[in-house]
């Protein structure tokens, strides 16, 4: 494992992520190429670095990596959480029901430095590798029917729109690529307000939020660029989420917070402060139940529809610096 001073991979993910946010930041981004983001996938970007600071990452080559015969699968239950394990490179599923509940899988076939993960409504999960590949699960299986590998440059989340399409923030460009449902090539390349992608998440109406540590951009549907800048109460934020009635919930790294925002608003109505270590990463039920992955003590907090204070039900079982989530059945689509 390569230590880094810029835009090398370390031990420590999370600090990683914010000294690559860093260092994208530095570079800065750019203003959307209409040429590239209504390309088609003849015009998927190379796996070649803008600059010479991200040299110390290896492009994977593109390719398909199509499922292997004897796909594993385990029992489904009616709610569940995908949460990726970073430093043993893994996914671990919990029945949601349970307090403190067992593993009841691992995926490991594919898996190789998960930073985060999300989940279609036809039960496909997605899980974001570091190492530029994003492997696709089907319901119930712990092995890839399908890895994507083209347009990937350090990507860190993804997040299911209401069409089904796959939407990945990359770090190492910068900028999100989309994924028409089906499809292991992007469609669309937004750069502009993407400064340094860390979370990415779709509210019902359509409007894309993308944290980018000191601040979340807002697009509206369709948009390439944001309209809406929110910098009110964030610290060195990396996961985000909406849940059904639009508030926007964000992973404070640094501050060891979540803040919450009505939609629409730009400053939090209320912070979590209870429960958290180094949080990472944020998901949410379709009951507006909120789950926080905690990084720095291997746990998994839950907290009631607008509560500050976790309820009794918690994950520690199976956890290695656990980084993003999925819930299933997903909010969206």
């Amino acid at each position: 494992m390569l230590y880094f001073r810029c835009f090398r991979r370390s031990a420590l993910p999370i600090a990683s992520l914010l000294a690559l946010s860093a260092c994208a930041g530095s570079i800065g981004a750019g203003s959307v190429d209409e040429s590239t983001t209504q390309a088609s996938a003849a015009h998927a970007p190379s796996a070649t670095f803008p600059n010479a600071a991200l040299t110390g990452l290896r492009p994977v080559p593109h390719q398909i990596q199509r499922r292997a015969e004897g796909a594993r699968t385990y029992a489904k239950s009616a709610n569940l959480i995908y949460v990726t394990n970073f430093s043993n490179s893994t996914v671990t599923v919990y029945d949601a029901n349970l307090n403190n509940p067992p593993v009841l899988a691992t995926i490991t076939t594919g898996v190789d430095q998960p930073l985060s993960d999300c989940m279609d409504g036809s039960g496909t999960l997605y899980v974001v590798n570091q190492t530029d590949s994003i492997p696709e699960y089907a319901q119930g299986s712990t092995s890839p029917s399908v890895t994507i590998t083209t347009g990937l440059s350090t990507p860190t989340f993804c997040a299911v729109d209401a069409s089904g399409n796959l939407w990945v923030t990359n770090l190492g460009a910068p900028n999100i690529t989309e994924y028409p449902k089906g499809s292991t090539s992007p469609s669309t390349i937004i750069t502009n307000g993407a400064t340094s992608p860390l979370g990415i998440a779709f509210d019902h109406a359509g409007n894309m939020y993308v944290a980018n540590r000191s601040n979340v951009e807002v697009y509206p549907p369709g948009g390439t660029s944001p309209t809406t800048t929110i910098t009110d109460g964030l610290n060195d934020v990396i996961g985000i989420a909406v849940d059904a009635s639009g508030t926007l919930y964000a992973a404070n790294y640094g501050g060891n917070t979540v803040t919450e925002y009505k939609s629409g608003q730009t400053s939090p109505y209320q912070t979590i402060t209870e429960g958290i270590s180094e949080d990472a990463g944020v998901t949410v039920d379709k009951k507006y139940g909120l789950f926080v992955a905690n990084y720095g003590d291997n746990t998994i907090t839950e907290f009631a529809k607008g509560k500050t204070k976790p309820t009794k039900k918690s994950i520690s079982q199976g956890l290695v610096q656990p980084e993003g989530m999925a819930y299933s059945p997903p909010l969206l689509p």
